[in-house]
Order: structure tokens, then sequence, then C-alpha cells
């Protein structure tokens, strides 16, 4: 076998994959923070008290 040819493709796939994985990482958090914004709640949603159950 040629182990300098497999060493260097191992290499090149090991960086491709650590690629693929940062890149994923960011594209989610993008998504993520996309989805906040243009899905605001309701005022009804904004308050973390419920005034109907606290004033009985």
């Amino acid at each position: 076998m040629n182990w300098p040819v497999l060493i260097i493709v191992g290499i090149a796939l090991l960086l491709l994959i650590v690629f693929l994985v940062r890149r994923n990482q960011k594209d989610e958090q993008e998504f993520e923070q996309q989805l906040n914004n243009d899905y605001h709640k309701t005022k009804d949603e904004e308050g973390d008290v419920e005034t109907d159950n606290s004033l009985r």
C-alpha cells in the first residue's frame, strides 16, 4: 500500500469532518436566531406571571 497517500487522504477527511461540524453548529445558531427574531411572542405570552391566576 502507498502509506503517504493514505495518510494525506485520512488527514483531508478529518479536516473535512471538522469543517462540516463547525459549519453546522454555526448555521444552527443563525437559524435559531432567525426563528427567534421572526416569531415574536404576543403581549399575552410575554409576561411570566399569569394575572388571571394571581387574582383568584
